[in-house]
């Protein structure tokens, strides 16, 4: 089984370092096409200056991002959510630039700046392919655990999140016999623990004495109270 709290991060790490080296290489490329044609014809392109830009963001912000997941934990920065969402706007940025490269025409002509451009066209799909890869990776596996009961997710680091969680058991309220589920006392700090009432059973009437001539009355208080005539008898009113 693929330890994927231990791939997860390596792959991050890996795709991060890929991409700002290749922005780097876009960067120079882009500078050195916009240097030469302001420098001779007083104008530069587009695909030029929108390469640049995306490079700039990319070297400036994924070093940054994996730095800071480094060394200041916890901060709003390496959250997944922002990642997810940042890494995503870079991808946008570099397809724009890639299909601005390829309207400028670079694939019609060869050598000297056409061979630049054909670079810059080349490593700016690379670059949006590998993080478009990871981001969307990153975004299934956030999805799956969150589904999996892990909500804090979306505010957890990537290299310090445990990917291999299992599912999260939700408790089950006990349930009264008559129906319904038994109320839950809510105090500071938590939810208070269930109290179980053991109600008393209803008192039985003592047993009743049998006397010849007459039943004893429930009523009596240690003293025996016939009620009816006695054998061969006359009859009275009952003894108090």
């Amino acid at each position: 089984m693929v330890d994927v709290k231990k791939l997860l991060p390596l792959v991050r790490l890996g795709v991060f370092g890929g991409v700002c080296v290749l922005s780097l290489i876009v960067f120079a490329l882009s500078a050195h096409i916009m240097s030469y044609t302001i420098s001779f014809s007083r104008f530069y392109y587009t695909f030029t200056a929108l390469s640049l830009a995306t490079a700039i963001l990319t070297l400036l912000s994924l070093p940054a991002l994996y730095v800071i997941s480094i060394k200041r934990r916890g901060a709003f920065t390496s959250y997944v959510a922002v990642e997810v969402g940042w890494c995503w706007f870079l991808w946008i940025m570099w397809v724009a630039s890639a299909g601005n490269t390829v309207g400028f025409g670079v694939n019609f002509c060869s050598g000297g700046l056409c061979s630049e451009a054909q670079a810059i066209e080349a490593f700016s799909f690379l670059n949006w392919l590998a993080i478009m890869g990871y981001t969307i990776t990153l975004l299934a596996f956030a999805i799956m655990m969150h589904m999996r009961g892990h909500t804090k997710v979306w505010q957890s680091e990537v290299s310090s999140f445990d990917w291999n969680a299992p599912n999260v058991r939700v408790p089950q309220q006990p349930y009264l016999q008559g129906g319904g589920i038994v109320p839950e006392k809510i105090v500071a700090g938590g939810i208070a623990p269930q109290q179980h009432f053991v109600y008393p059973q209803q008192g039985q009437y003592p047993p009743q004495n049998v006397h010849v001539g007459g039943i004893a009355s429930p009523q009596s208080t240690g003293q025996t109270v016939f009620v009816g005539t006695p054998a061969g008898g006359v009859p009275h009113p009952p003894q108090v």
